[in-house]
Formats: C-alpha cells, structure tokens, sequence
C-alpha cells in the first residue's frame, strides 16, 4: 500500500482533509444537477410521460438495493497500491462525467428508443455515481481510526457537499439561461459538460491529496463475514432508521419550497434567496458540531439538535408565512440544526466499522458505507410519494391561486411537519450503545487482536 503508517491511528494532515473534502465539492456538483434537474429534462426536454419517468427512478431504486451493497463489498476486497477506496477515485472520475452528460443528451431513436435510451443511461449514471460514492465516504475510517479526526473529516467533508449542493443550486438555472434558456437541450447538455468537468477535476484532486493511513486486515476477505457485520452491527441499524426518516424529511422539505415560494409566500424567486440564506447555516451548523460532540457526545448532540430543531419548528409554525425574513431566518435556524446533525451521523457510521469488525473479525468500511448512499437513495425515491400525497392532502390545484387552507397546509408541511418527523425518526438513537468509551474499549481489544496475531 502506498504511503501506509504501521500504526492504526494516524493525525491526519489538514492538506488530506482538505483533498477529501474538495472530492466531496465535486460529488455533489455532479449530484446537484442529476437529481435536482433530471425531472425537469426527462419531462418538458425528453417529452417523457411522467408515469413512464416515475416508472424509470422505481426500476433504478429496485436495482440500487443491489448494486449499492455490491459495489460496498467490492471496494472492501479491492487491493492496489493506492488503498481500497481512493483508487476508485482515479478510476472512475471520467465514467461518470461521461454518464452525466449521455444522460443530458437527447437521442433520435424513436419513442420507445428514446425510452430505453433513458433507462440504460439513468442506471448506468447511478451505477456509476455508486461506485465512487461509497469509496469517497468510506475514505475516513481507512484514512486515520481515531474517532476525532475522523469527525474533523467528516465535518469538513459535510461543509463542502453542503456548500456545493447550494452553489450547484444557484448556478445550473443561470447556465441554463445562459445557453439558450430551460426549454432548451442545448442548454442542458453544455451545463451537463461544465459539471462534468468540474465533478472529474475534483475527484482527481482528492485522489491526489488523500491517502490511507489505517491497515486493512491481512485476513481473507469473506462474503458470509461481510454480510454479517452488517446483520450483528445494532447500532449501525439505529443509525440507518434514523438517517432514513430525517432524510426522507429533509428532502420533502427542500421539494416542497417550490409550493411554498410560489403559492404561500407568492415569490418564487425566494428559492434562490433561502438558498443563500442556508449557506452561513450550513457553515455554522458544520462547525458546531465536532464541538458540540466534545463536550456532549455524539449520540446525545444528534438528540439535543433534533429537539432544539423541534422548537424552531414550532416557532416558525406560531410564526407564520406573513413575515418574509422571519420565514427566512427559521428556515436557516432548521437547516443549521439538521446539517450538524448529519455530520454527527456520519461520524457515527463510521465508528460502527470498528463494532463490525469487533463482533466478526473483518473490516467492511465499504459495505458499510453503503448502507448510508442505499438509505439516501431510498428516501429520495420515498419523496416522490410523499409529495403527490401532500399535495393531494393539502388540496393542491396547479397554476392557480390556492385556497388560505392550502396556503396554511403548506406553511405546516415545511414549518412544523419536518421538525416532528425529524423528531420521531431520533427515538433509535436512544438505543444507539456505541458510546465514544465503547468505541475505545473495542479499539484497545482490536489492538490487542493485531498484536497477538502478529506473535
């Protein structure tokens, strides 16, 4: 392995932390503009039928479940020079640039061509997405197993996705316009280009500035092991209800403010003010969080966050939608409250690396990793039918001006709703038992294991 240490703890350098995070910067750019877009281009630029369309991300989704724990299992068996995980970060980059803009592209095969063309090139983008997902936040716990520095990874890491996620937010519609507008194929396939070129250079990046510094286990790698680390890891199945039911949440909330904006505060130019309202949340809530674990904890600073997060949301509801910047700065005050809490998570799945390989004797910092990129998957697919029922709920009637009942249906879904989800989807992390003490008491038996083995 290149550049290993022999120890299994290591003081990351901050040039590595930051490398990692530049690689996150590039992800999510990719990310921003193939979730966030696709619909849009699949529908008004593919002429595609929303059932067929809502049929392809069902088939996707299916077909997730399991490539996503597959291609965990084999960055854990992957062996090169350059580590399990960060070499997927120079293999890959320009296959999934490439994925990205054939799925911005529109074919001439015909209807039924046209469709399947979207199909194989949605699977392969996700597919391709995967294979460089896991590896990326698998990276922190082969790069240093001390659970600090593995939050200042995780916390860096989480700023960057977060920061790209709303600048990529803001830039594609004024890329859009730039190139012909957003009725426009053009358009779309040059934004594809740019961010495509954007998302492979900082990829690379990271692969140049990271390395791996924590030992994989000399031990034969096993199917039967990998799929019991995850059916023993309980407190990793804590994380995993939680991290669905907050994201599930958080991605109906952030869907829905295109209704809220529109319909109930009557501008929908507000989107790309709340968008820059989030960004100083997003850095604050990040950097709060790794001081907020020291003096508290993880598992209680994720469940004091989601209950300081259940407040503001009962304070934004009392509020009301009259007032434009109280909206604004209650939504930020969610937004501070709900990122730190994720960085909490991260942190915390990757302690569960050390508790699998506890309880059976090998390491699966891949296969473990993607039960989180499978849960995020999932609850984006979980969105598309929470929405159609909330806006069938709420009595929802397209382009015309909504009842006050929708209005006040809408200002619940986005103020208060969230915050009681948010909320309900904590309770397993009171039965989350890998405190930071636990975790120590199963490194020093970890070691104790190694230095026997090597007698």
């Amino acid at each position: 392995m290149e550049e290993k240490s022999n120890t299994q703890s290591h003081s990351v350098r901050g040039i590595e932390i930051f490398g990692h995070a530049i690689g996150g910067v590039g992800q999510n750019m990719v990310y921003a503009l193939w979730s966030g877009f696709i619909t849009a281009f699949y529908t008004d630029i593919f002429g595609m039928n929303p059932a067929v369309m809502a049929t392809i991300f069902v088939v996707a989704r299916v077909w997730d479940a399991f490539n996503d724990p597959m291609m965990g299992i084999l960055a854990d068996r992957t062996r090169s020079k350059y580590g399990r995980y960060r070499c997927w970060l120079l293999r890959m980059p320009i296959v999934v640039a490439t994925c990205l803009v054939l799925n911005f592209t529109v074919p001439n095969f015909g209807n039924v061509g046209n469709i399947v063309y979207a199909v194989v090139t949605y699977i392969l983008m996700g597919m391709a997405f995967t294979s460089v997902d896991i590896p990326y936040w698998s990276m922190p716990a082969a790069m240093t197993s001390d659970p600090n520095e593995r939050t200042k990874i995780f916390t860096t890491a989480n700023l960057g996705t977060n920061i790209a996620s709303t600048v990529g937010n803001m830039l594609i519609p004024i890329l859009l316009v730039s190139f012909g507008g957003t009725n426009s194929a053009h358009a779309y396939f040059m934004t594809a280009v740019i961010f495509a070129v954007i998302g492979a250079a900082l990829y690379l990046t990271c692969f140049a500035l990271t390395r791996e510094h924590v030992q994989p286990s000399t031990q034969k790698f096993s199917f039967r092991l990998a799929m019991k680390s995850l059916a023993v890891n309980k407190p990793l199945f804590c994380i995993m209800i939680t991290n669905l039911v907050i994201n599930l949440a958080f991605i109906m909330k952030m869907t829905l403010n295109y209704y809220y904006t529109t319909y109930t505060l009557g501008n929908v130019k507000l989107m790309s003010v709340m968008s820059l309202v989030t960004l100083p949340s997003i850095i604050i809530g990040t950097c709060i969080a790794p001081l907020l674990a020291k003096k508290l904890g993880k598992k209680r600073t994720v469940l004091v966050l989601m209950v300081v997060n259940l407040i503001v949301s009962g304070i934004f509801f009392v509020g009301g939608y009259s007032k434009v910047p109280f909206v604004l700065v209650m939504g930020a005050l969610q937004i501070l409250c709900v990122g730190a809490a994720f960085v909490m998570l991260s942190s915390m799945t990757a302690d569960t690396i050390e508790y699998g390989e506890w309880k059976t004797g090998q390491r699966n910092e891949g296969i473990i990793t993607s039960t989180r990129t499978l849960i995020t998957k999932i609850a984006s697919a979980l969105v598309g039918v929470a929405v159609a029922v909330v806006l069938t709920m709420t009595g929802y009637v397209p382009n015309v001006e909504q009842s006050e009942s929708t209005m006040h249906a809408f200002h619940f879904v986005i103020s208060f709703l969230p915050g009681i989800v948010m909320m309900i989807g904590a309770i397993p992390i009171f039965f989350y038992s890998l405190t930071e003490s636990k975790h120590m008491e199963i490194m020093e038996e970890l070691k104790k294991r190694k230095e026997a083995e090597e007698k």
